[in-house]
């Protein structure tokens, strides 16, 4: 999944760059979009059932209709965990506000952002949007265990069956910073030729967020629970005794 954010001052067309973007990004995958609320969600009429859920004391709160349109709110659901939950579904998101994060970003204005800038404009107006767009097809991935399980699942369509396990370790478990994707590298094609294993795919996520460390995630599509948890542990194993 490729994750952009949009920051800049009020009035300075933040929503139609989404929007533009979110036109665009669509026609190549399924596309997610966040927006930074600076206060709380109101999402509904107040005395209507929802919104007495919520007074009532639900702390997690979802509207479904019989075609699938759904809202929500909640406490407790940071933006990281937004992007986690989207990552298995989504191939693109773009994420309104939130100057402050590490997210790759297009900064409108001269509001202060925070690294890493990848396009900048005074306006909406001023933004070249197929330019925008193509960088962010070439984005470094933000992934799950999750989102990488269901990449392998469609690498061997139209065969689902295979078990999969899944795994995450600290980066600075691997190596030192300039080692880690050597050893990726060499993880992946261990993995890829064990004999049983139909898919794998160990990729290092970097942090985008203040609190949350570099990890490594690893899966695996094998021909049975054993053979997949084998997989997993011993190159986790090797992993670590070579960090």
């Amino acid at each position: 999944m490729k994750v952009l954010g949009v920051a800049g001052p009020s009035d300075s067309g933040k929503t139609t760059v989404v929007e533009g973007l979110a036109a665009r990004l669509s026609q190549c995958g399924t596309v997610g979009t966040v927006k930074r609320l600076t206060h709380e969600p109101d999402i509904d009429t107040d005395g209507k059932d929802t919104a007495r859920h919520r007074d009532a004391g639900s702390a997690h709160t979802v509207g479904v209709t019989d075609g699938g349109e759904w809202f929500g709110t909640g406490d407790g659901w940071t933006l990281p965990d937004v992007l986690d939950d989207f990552a298995p579904e989504c191939d693109y998101v773009i994420v309104e506000g939130f100057s402050g994060s590490h997210l790759p970003k297009v900064s409108l204005g001269d509001r202060s952002t925070a690294s890493p800038v990848v396009a900048t404009a005074a306006d909406a107006d001023a933004l070249d949007l197929d330019e925008v767009t193509a960088i962010v097809k070439d984005l470094a991935s933000y992934e799950t265990p999750a989102s990488l399980v269901v990449t392998l699942r469609d690498s061997l369509r139209p065969k689902h069956y295979e078990t999969t396990a899944t795994s995450t370790i600290p980066a600075a478990v691997v190596a030192s910073d300039d080692g880690v994707a050597a050893q990726i590298e060499a993880a992946n094609r261990r993995l890829r030729s064990v004999d049983g294993v139909c898919a794998a795919c160990v990729h290092h996520q970097r942090s985008r967020f203040d609190g949350r460390d570099d990890v490594v995630h690893l899966a695996v599509l094998a021909e049975g629970t054993v053979r997949a948890n084998e997989a997993i542990g011993g190159e986790i194993e090797r992993l670590v005794n070579t960090g």
